[in-house]
């Protein structure tokens, strides 16, 4: 295993430029087509436990390449894991983790940071941070908690059986419009290659509104009562789907279309639940009925491990 940083570092402080990637790279695990992609937005990675256990069994084992959102690094809700690092060296994979921000004690030091992550069953060459607008809102809640840093996306190229191929993981802000939504996206997209193979995922937080309060929140509720296909099917109501397409991504196949990824509890009933997470493709083709939406507990009786599902999907050349 390759050394890992002790602390991502930024040539500026501030809430200016992203930070830059951490990179280990592991031997190729000869992995061949097609691959299995898998998507989660892991809550910080929490439970790191249950969501090894998760991936240890089907639909989700065998991963190619794996995605994660919301991935910590030396947070004091994880008891100070990296969790990108703890995973990957678990699945034995390659892994590019991609701080967001720093998150910073009361006496002003770092204490741990937020950030995306992916891992592949090849090494990753030419990863890179893509810096995305800051939402308002969310920096009017966020800033006096965070030290340096900014919404940034990653993108990498593996090499599967002689086939180089894009990967791509981004997370966008609920606290914003879908307008806003939307420049997260044309800004993450203008770095994204316009051609060859590519697959792309993340939580886009397609909610179709903006969460930027609590009334906000309860009033989207009351919304997903009445109207439970908007939340499920949010296309028409997010433009950055259109950003998506226009590098040539498609996001039929590779999702299960109409059904929601996001809950707060098993309780909740499935059509109260909304689609945020998404996976989509180019030059690749989704494996005909491979696409899934996975609950993310290791049994039918285990807690969940995170208040997003598993999104996962086959590709073939």
């Amino acid at each position: 295993m390759g050394s890992v940083a002790a602390e991502p570092k930024s040539e500026q402080p501030g809430l200016d430029r992203p930070f830059d990637p951490i990179v280990v790279n592991r031997a190729s695990r000869g992995a061949r087509w097609p691959l299995r992609v898998v998507l989660l937005n892991a809550r910080g990675g929490v439970r790191l436990g249950g969501i090894a256990r998760c991936l240890s069994r089907y639909p989700l084992n065998r991963a190619s390449i794996i995605l994660l959102c919301e991935s910590d690094w030396g947070t004091i809700r994880t008891g100070g894991l990296e969790i990108a690092a703890e995973l990957a060296a678990l699945l034995n994979m390659s892994f590019a983790y991609g701080p967001e921000f720093a998150i910073r004690s009361k006496r002003g030091e770092t204490c741990g940071f937020l950030g995306n992550a992916m891992l592949s069953a090849e090494p990753l060459e030419d990863v890179r941070a893509v810096a995305m607008p800051i939402a308002e809102r969310w920096m009017r809640r966020y800033a006096r908690k965070l030290q340096t840093g900014r919404p940034s996306g990653l993108i990498a190229r593996a090499n599967f059986g002689g086939d180089m191929l894009t990967i791509g993981v981004a997370h966008l802000s609920s606290r914003c419009s879908p307008a806003e939504r939307e420049r997260q996206m044309a800004a993450y997209m203008a770095a994204f290659p316009p051609d060859g193979p590519a697959v792309f995922g993340g939580d886009l937080n397609t909610t179709t509104t903006e969460l930027g309060s609590l009334s906000a929140i309860a009033l989207t509720a009351m919304h997903i009562a009445v109207n439970p296909v908007r939340y499920r099917s949010p296309q028409p109501y997010e433009p950055l789907f259109e950003r998506i397409a226009e590098r040539g991504l498609e996001i039929h196949g590779a999702n299960v279309m109409g059904r929601p990824t996001f809950t707060f509890s098993r309780l909740i009933p499935t059509r109260m639940r909304p689609k945020l997470d998404w996976l989509a493709t180019r030059g690749v083709k989704p494996v005909r009925r491979s696409a899934a939406v996975v609950p993310a507990r290791p049994s039918m009786f285990s807690p969940r491990v995170s208040d997003h599902d598993f999104v996962v999907v086959d590709i073939d050349r």
